[in-house]
């Protein structure tokens, strides 16, 4: 595999018909879901379905995610909070531990301070 990708040489051209291409797929894919998918019951229903046999048998998995996105959505709303109010430095002083966590998931950009 790595000899044949070392023996490919794509001129410009090349590049930006593949990436012309895979951008059209891409909006051709969120029309096709935005516009058939989603509204259609048995596409749902087969969705749920799988969603529900992957929770089944990964249980573990399941509930690390939900307590991760559990903990963001908390932190947004605090941090949303101190926004509306315009109270954001009086958040970076109160709670020096969440700003980093904010920072780390990029729900807030570092101001330099």
């Amino acid at each position: 595999m790595n000899k044949e990708i070392e023996n490919l040489n794509l001129s410009n051209e090349n590049i930006l018909r593949i990436l012309e291409s895979y951008k059209e797929k891409r909006i051709y894919d969120k029309q096709r879901y935005h516009n058939k998918l989603k509204k259609n019951p048995e596409y749902m229903k087969k969705r749920r379905d799988t969603t529900a046999d992957w929770i089944k048998n990964n249980p573990e998995r399941h509930k690390k995610a939900q307590e991760k996105s559990s903990e963001r959505r908390k932190l947004q709303v605090k941090l949303n909070y101190y926004k509306k109010t315009n109270q954001i430095d009086k958040f970076k002083i109160k709670f020096p531990i969440l700003l980093e966590k904010c920072l780390e998931l990029g729900l807030l950009q570092d101001q330099g301070d």
